[in-house]
């Protein structure tokens, strides 16, 4: 089956999902409705085929090795010295001459999958099992009615959960998790979650500007999330600087907004591999200044973390559909909706999957991306109307602490 029916079918059960959305929204459904029916309607999908992403099969790859006593740090699927262990799971695996590029928490997730039977459909439910704890976070956090439920029935996060196998909304609950808890002072438990953050996913880090009028919490949180990344540095080996994490920041483009229009500009002045150093540099420089701007402004924690995330995004050079599931969660919380609209939007960097599947070929057409982003643009100037008129006015639960 074409990838691009699939794309469509999710695309149509965002209509029944808006309307159960809003109509949720004047009523709290309480936890466990949210909790039963987000478990319900992911185990469908848990046993059907992953059509969109082969990533999956990296990860039981991944998990494998590692109880095989092999590094995955150092040794690329194709390494001859793997050749024993080739088998069906390894097969459909991409971009094989390249090391992992997961943190070492996100890794033991992997290890958990192979250790419970090294299936897909074992990866998937475990992924699920992520959304759902995101959920319950979500329920935990915040004060909006349907919120949770608003999250754990949303198609994006059911596909790239229970279909696709991603554990990026279990990142997206943890992000939320650590800065409700800076929010509550609750200090000590908010440096272990953010570790946790950057320990299954990198982008936890946009999360350790907010302990900056803490100095010892800082520090320790710095501490802990680079030495939880150190595994990844160390294990690359002296001929093989830019695999894994390294080859995926130098040279992996696409779907990407604002780095898009700056790595267009900078072609225009360099050669190709400057020219993507230049843009790289450009977007890290904006994103510092959005971190030193959140900070000036002392936000709440929870609305602080969401702009951190939203600016990570909009200026990252790759936007894949699944990372969304880092923003949903905590754009929810604070009673906006530019996410859920690009939940749906973000289906369009799916569109070159059918090429792919056929002849290998990968060029998303830049009049979808446009559009994506000018429909985008517009949802988040209506979330920002609706603030300056005062219509989302829920907070998180004991969210009244600023990162001032």
């Amino acid at each position: 089956e074409l990838p691009s029916r699939v794309v469509l079918t999710l695309l149509a059960a965002f209509v029944p999902y808006l309307a159960v959305v809003y109509a949720s929204s004047t009523r709290e459904l309480g936890a466990r409705w949210a909790l039963t029916t987000t478990a319900a309607l992911g185990v469908v999908l848990v046993f059907a085929p992953p059509v969109l992403s082969d990533d999956l099969y990296r990860y039981l790859w991944e998990g494998r090795l590692w109880l095989d006593g092999q590094n995955p740090y150092r040794l690329p699927p194709d390494d001859p010295t793997l050749a024993p262990l080739r088998d069906a799971l390894w097969e459909p695996i991409n971009n094989k001459p390249l090391a992992s590029i997961y943190p070492p928490l996100m890794q033991v997730l992997f290890v958990l999958s192979a250790l419970l039977g090294g299936q897909v459909w074992t990866l998937k439910l475990l992924a699920l099992s992520g959304l759902l704890l995101t959920v319950a976070v979500i329920a935990r956090v915040s004060k909006r009615p349907g919120a949770a439920l608003a999250l754990g029935i949303n198609p994006l996060a059911l596909s790239e959960t229970a279909l696709n196998g991603h554990f990026d909304f279990l990142v997206g609950g943890t992000l939320l998790l650590a800065a409700w808890q800076i929010g509550r002072r609750a200090l000590k438990s908010a440096v272990w979650t953010t570790c946790i953050a950057v320990g299954l996913k990198v982008v936890g880090v946009v999360l350790l500007p907010l302990f900056w009028r803490t100095k010892r919490a800082l520090a320790v949180a710095v501490f802990g999330s680079a030495l939880l990344l150190l595994p990844m540095v160390l294990a690359r080996t002296p001929d093989d600087p830019t695999s894994g994490p390294g080859q995926f920041a130098a040279r992996w483009q696409g779907n990407d907004s604002v780095h898009a229009v700056v790595h267009w500009l900078s072609s225009q002045l360099f050669d190709p591999p400057t020219a993507a150093l230049v843009s790289r540099g450009v977007v890290a420089i904006g994103l510092l200044l959005v971190v030193g701007l959140v900070l000036r402004r002392g936000r709440p924690p929870v609305e602080a973390a969401r702009t951190l995330v939203w600016a990570s995004l909009l200026l990252s050079p790759q936007v894949h559909p699944w990372y969304l599931g880092w923003l949903l969660p905590l754009d929810l919380a604070c009673g906006g909706r530019a996410a859920v609209a690009w939940s749906a939007l973000v289906l369009a960097a799916y569109e070159p999957l059918d090429r792919w599947v056929v002849d290998g070929t990968w060029e998303m057409p830049l009049w979808l991306q446009f559009g994506e982003y000018l429909l985008l643009a517009a949802a988040m100037g209506v979330d920002r109307l609706r603030a300056r008129l005062g219509l989302v006015v829920e907070q998180p639960n004991s969210d009244v602490n600023s990162v001032d």
